[in-house]
């Protein structure tokens, strides 16, 4: 294939194609003048009214800027509905519940940390008396004091679960 034909083919395709584009967007442009002219005629569907204006020397730009500038946003195809005060107070709590458990979830994540820093500190403490038997009771005081402050910081987030959920 010569690389005439090929230009050839590849025009021609540019050609159809603007031209399907025009007449696409000229019946859109009509179905949307037809489905807003009045209230009287319902119509849910824009009418499709074939048109015979092809675009003669658009540039492919100028055509997209024309769909975009009839593109409808989906924001706009959204209904707004009315609701009732008690609805939107009732959904307002619904909001509210469900960020308080999530808020007292999140607050849980440091008892994980204070299990692993126990079963850390105890296995340290078997270590240390198989090593050393010695000074078992010592350790065993050092371990005990380590709990201790390890389970405060359970106790706070406790505490911090109880405000988000309560207070």
């Amino acid at each position: 294939m010569s690389s005439q034909k090929a230009v050839q083919l590849s025009l021609g395709a540019a050609r159809s194609l603007s031209t399907g584009l025009a007449r696409l967007q000229a019946a859109s442009a009509q179905g949307m003048l037809v489905a807003s002219q009045g209230a009287a005629q319902v119509s849910e569907k824009p009418v499709m009214v074939a048109a015979q204006a092809p675009i003669l020397g658009a540039t492919p730009s100028s055509i997209a800027s024309g769909i975009r500038a009839q593109a409808v946003s989906p924001l706009s195809l959204h209904k707004q509905a009315v609701l009732p005060n008690s609805v939107v107070q009732e959904r307002a709590m619904s909001v509210l519940a469900a960020s308080k458990m999530v808020g007292a979830g999140c607050a849980t994540i440091a008892l994980a940390g204070v299990g692993a820093g126990l079963g850390v500190m105890f296995g340290s403490l078997i270590n240390g008396a198989a090593r050393n038997p010695n000074i078992a009771k010592q350790l065993v005081g050092y371990a005990l004091l380590g709990f201790a402050l390890t389970e405060s910081i359970a106790l706070f987030s406790l505490l911090v679960v109880f405000l988000i959920l309560f207070a």
